[in-house]
């Protein structure tokens, strides 16, 4: 029986039988929630939508390796013919199932999530940066509130205030706010896409409105 398990920002899934394997997911490209301490985006990249959590993503972590291993016995352990493989879990996302290195002769060891509900699939570099982004702003603002900062970061006027005041510059708040009023200004999705990736309209409406 396949087992998976997140261990930092990688959802790994061990295939058991005649031909075990080890697929990984980087959930830095994959999930919004983990997509914040991503430095590198790809050329065309998905995410998980923020609703979609940890426990979610490891069920259907195993749900992609027991068919795995289904195919691995139908195949008799031969694997080659799951490079490029896609598949369809219960929820109706699907992955796909490759090498790290795009290598077809090479042994599976890589899936990701490329459609289904609550996925946003095929988003380009300057989108994907933006949504890490509005994520970066959500966990600066979520850093603050464990120091117990109570300030009201999403009013826009206070807002300017806080950023105007002495060494408010170097607020990381400030600062995210800053890098994501950029990346947004480099996208091409609209901002309605934006929100529900994040589920953070309030978080948006700031960054585009200060």
């Amino acid at each position: 029986m396949a087992t998976a398990s997140i261990t930092g920002a990688v959802l790994t899934v061990n295939v058991e039988g005649s031909t075990p394997l080890r697929l990984d997911m980087s959930l830095q490209r994959h999930s919004y929630r983990h997509c914040a301490t991503s430095t590198v985006a790809g050329t065309i990249n998905s995410l998980l939508h923020s609703n979609v959590d940890d426990a979610t993503i490891v069920a259907e972590g195993i749900e992609v390796g027991e068919q795995v291993e289904k195919l691995l016995a139908k195949a008799k352990g031969d694997w080659k013919s799951l490079f490029g493989k896609s598949l369809t879990v219960a929820s109706g996302r699907t992955y796909l199932v490759d090498n790290s290195a795009l290598n077809p002769n090479g042994s599976p060891n890589h899936y990701f999530v490329t459609g289904g509900e609550d996925v946003w699939a095929k988003i380009s570099q300057a989108d994907y940066t933006a949504a890490r982004d509005v994520r970066r702003v959500e966990e600066a603002i979520a850093a603050r509130r464990r120091r117990d900062d109570t300030y009201d970061y999403l009013n826009p006027k206070k807002f300017h205030d806080k950023e105007s005041e002495p060494g408010g510059a170097t607020n990381p708040v400030v600062l995210a706010v800053r890098a994501a009023r950029t990346s947004l200004g480099q996208a091409t999705a609209d901002d309605t896409t934006l929100i529900a990736v994040s589920g953070r309209k309030d978080l948006v409406a700031l960054i585009r409105n200060v």
